[in-house]
């Protein structure tokens, strides 16, 4: 390639550059290979600066300038005497037509007036006239928009638009889609397909709120107008939407306490459903004059979590009635209890004795009117007794059988009983019974899932009574549960199946924790096994099958290359040089014999090699875009390589990187190549006023273009930013080699980030939609209306 091909190195400076660029390249790993920094005509020269004479109208800008500076708010509102003269004098300057050096001095001046006044009506007002002339600057013009959008009571009226539109779409595809679906198969089916999207249009309001979130918005910046301007002349009509509105708003967050009650008060805590309830009660209690029916369901439930509370106080407080223990069986109990603490661990012989003392002291005591009471007594302490033994002795199933033996006795009031039902029901302490617990759960809900979908879980519509809210999707239950055999032959295919193993597999490795030489734990790591393996999370389950000793080879090997692959998988989508760098080398340390362990370690040297303080790479498909960036004004790449022909060189797709310091890497397409084969680079250090000049277009750039195009936006980037900010300070004499510090960053054109070609809304208000459905075997097309798209602040107002 003649452009890589004749490199003119300059003799006098190749030595010293060379070191330091090495230096740059290699310091944040401590060792790389020594690529030579050389400057070539890759990079056109940098142009001296032209001085600069100020024309007539820059010193009137300047004028208007300060007076806009130094002007200070007027009581009247009125524009300061001083800018107004200056805006005046600059107008009057005539500039020839042909002299295009300021074409947006005047539009910007004038906005500049408007910025000083205090009365942001009266700016919005100015913004509005400014933004009918032509030819305005694209950034301008974004800017007078965004002004001109902030007024809180145009947006409110378009919020309440939108809640209307919603409607309006709703009634709309009520009545379109099931007209639509029928029209080609037939309307034999069409009332039935009708009236029962009506009867689901008319339950749908069972879910709306009395205050819509739009409704809330437009609240919420009618409420920020007042805040602004108490002083303006509409503010009382304003107010008197408010006070319109915010008994909506009470009734429509008191319900949401009233539904979270009503869900803690089925989730046995009383204690939090009353708090919800008063929370309601107190949140209406604003508004005294409104929603009357909601204040009296509030007393409801704040009643019923009360009832609930105290009963719940009344059994946890209720003194248990104690037996009169004779004498002689205290004395046995005593010597029970004390070879119990002095044995560790507890084994049957040495309580052989005592167990038979206090058998024989309960048969010898004194006959009474309690007498069954105090054999279950006793009874309830041996089998408790002899469930501790063989938990000692490791026997982990009999000591659950006994535990079961005496939990299921009649004794409620026994101490023992109640321990034993308490050891039995805590995950921790009988984590295999958890176990096996959830897994039986688990095989109800997925067969109750697989049958009847997502209605097993909670109807459609939760606001309306539970009869009413199943009657009404008693077809749609219906069909989904005849179509139950097809949805589980695709399910493997389409996916969304919830994961209902997930809570017993939770509890089978809480087994393992606490007992990893258990009775159960062949039995629990065979079907952790079968389970990961399913979730395709191979690294699990060859752990998994390391604690198995007689688990096959072969089996094992192939685990192995599947959980590297697995890992590899995760440094495509890492950023982080360090990260990625610890992870590659922690798959080439732990299977060093397999083939991705061996790809892991050629990758951990490749990305050693190619390390660098930092990797802020800028494609080349965003340097045609934003030619300034490229051009002479910014890195001042030689045109040649950006001109589309390979014979004089190209850069490739992958563009510049931006490698730390003053270092930067230009990637060109190899000699003999095309833009999908491997690049070749080379590397170049930059001046100090050709990197400033780079960081400045580049700053530049994305933020014009972010004013003009939403989408062009770039997310923020600390690391990237902290860089970019000392190269424009030219403070990269020193770089960061912390690893952390590190940013990896892509420029990408808006076609690279979103494809092909992004895609435009309609012009028309729907979409034709073509739907088929299994389900009640319709085919059709149908027009749907768009509902009008939600504001970014709209997950405020949920």
């Amino acid at each position: 390639m003649r452009t890589v091909s004749n490199v003119r190195r300059v003799r006098s400076r190749g030595v010293a550059i060379a070191l330091v660029g090495a230096f740059l390249l290699i310091g944040s790993v401590g060792c790389a290979s020594k690529t030579a920094i050389v400057h070539d005509d890759l990079l056109t020269p940098l142009a001296r600066p032209r001085p600069f004479i100020p024309a007539p109208e820059d010193l009137a800008a300047a004028r208007l300038a300060r007076a806009a500076l130094v002007a200070r708010p007027r009581e009247d509102g009125s524009v300061d005497p001083e800018v107004a003269l200056a805006l005046e004098a600059l107008e009057a300057i005539p500039v020839p037509k042909e002299d295009e050096r300021q074409p947006n001095l005047i539009p910007l001046s004038i906005d500049l007036r408007d910025a000083t006044l205090d009365d942001p009506l009266a700016d919005r007002a100015g913004a509005r006239a400014l933004a009918k002339r032509r030819d305005l600057d694209p950034r301008l013009e974004a800017r007078l928009d965004r002004r001109i959008g902030d007024d809180p009571l145009e947006l409110a009226g378009r919020r309440e638009f939108d809640t209307w539109e919603r409607l309006w779409a709703r009634t709309f595809n009520a009545v379109a889609e099931p007209i639509g679906t029928s029209a080609i198969t037939g309307f034999i089916l069409a009332p039935f397909q009708l009236a029962n999207s009506l009867i689901h249009y008319f339950a749908g309001f069972s879910n709306s709120e009395p205050l819509s979130f739009t409704d809330r918005q437009a609240l919420a910046l009618r409420q920020e107008f007042v805040a602004r301007h108490p002083e303006s002349t509409i503010v009382p009509d304003v107010e008197l939407q408010i006070r319109r509105a915010e008994p909506k708003l009470a009734k429509t967050l008191a319900k949401r306490r009233l539904r979270a009650s009503e869900r803690a008060l089925e989730a046995d805590a009383p204690g939090l459903a009353l708090h919800h309830a008063e929370a309601a009660r107190t949140i209406l209690a604003g508004e005294p004059g409104a929603n009357e029916s909601t204040r009296r369901a509030a007393r409801k439930a704040e009643e019923a979590a009360r009832s609930a509370r105290d009963a719940a106080r009344a059994r946890s407080l209720a003194a248990a009635r104690s037996l009169p223990t004779p004498e002689a069986l205290r004395e046995t109990e005593y010597a029970l209890a004390t070879a119990l603490l002095v044995e560790a661990p507890v084994t049957p012989e040495p309580l052989s004795a005592p167990v038979a003392a206090y058998r024989a002291a309960a048969r010898n005591a004194p006959r009474r009117a309690d007498v069954d009471a105090l054999e279950a007594h006793v009874d309830a302490r041996l089998a408790f007794l002899g469930a501790l033994v063989e938990q000692e002795a490791r026997r982990e199933a009999r000591a659950r059988e006994r535990l079961a033996r005496a939990a299921n006795r009649d004794a409620r009031d026994d101490t023992m009983v109640r321990h034993a039902r308490a050891l039995l029901e805590d995950d921790w302490q009988n984590p295999y019974g958890a176990f096996e617990r959830l897994r039986a759960r688990a095989r109800r809900e997925e067969l109750a899932w697989r049958l009847a979908g997502e209605f097993v879980r909670r109807p459609r519509y939760p606001n309306l009574p539970a009869p009413v809210a199943y009657l009404i999707d008693t077809p749609t239950i219906a069909m989904t549960m005849i179509l139950a055999p097809l949805r589980a032959v695709l399910s493997p295919i389409t996916g969304g199946t919830p994961d209902f193993r997930r809570a017993p597999a939770l509890a089978g490795y809480r087994y393992l924790v606490r007992y990893p030489d258990g009775e159960e734990q062949r039995a629990v790591i065979d079907w952790l096994y079968a389970y990961e393996l399913d979730q395709e999370r191979y690294g699990r389950a060859l752990r998994l099958a390391d604690w198995v000793p007689e688990f096959d080879p072969k089996e094992r090997a192939e685990l192995v290359e599947k959980t590297t692959e697995e890992r590899l998988a995760l440094v495509d989508d890492i950023e982080q040089f360090g990260t990625r760098a610890t992870l590659l080398r922690g798959v080439a340390r732990e299977f060093p014999d397999s083939e991705g362990g061996k790809t892991a370690g050629l990758r951990a040297r490749a990305e050693r090699d190619d390390a660098s303080p930092q990797f802020i790479r800028i494609t080349r498909g965003f340097l045609l875009e934003n030619p300034e960036v490229a051009g002479h004004d910014g890195v001042g790449i030689n045109p040649l390589l950006l001109n589309g022909d390979p014979l004089d060189g190209e850069i490739h797709p992958e563009g510049i990187v931006l490698r730390g310091g003053r270092v930067l890497e230009i990637r060109l397409v190899a000699d003999g190549a095309d833009d999908d084969e491997p690049y070749t680079s080379r590397y170049v250090e930059l001046s100090e006023t050709r990197l400033r000049q780079l960081t400045a277009t580049l700053d530049e750039a994305v933020q014009r273009n972010g004013l003009i195009d939403a989408d062009y936006r770039f997310d923020a980037d600390p690391n990237r930013d902290t860089y970019l900010e000392r190269a424009a300070l030219g403070l990269t004499e020193e770089p960061d080699l912390r690893a952390n510090a590190q940013a990896s960053f892509v420029y990408q054109s808006l076609r690279e980030r979103y494809g092909a070609v992004r895609g435009r809304d309609s012009l028309l208000p729907f979409d034709l939609v073509f739907r088929g459905s299994l389900g009640d075997f319709t085919l059709g097309a149908f027009p749907r209306w768009r509902p009008p798209r939600e504001t970014p602040d709209a997950y405020l107002y949920r």
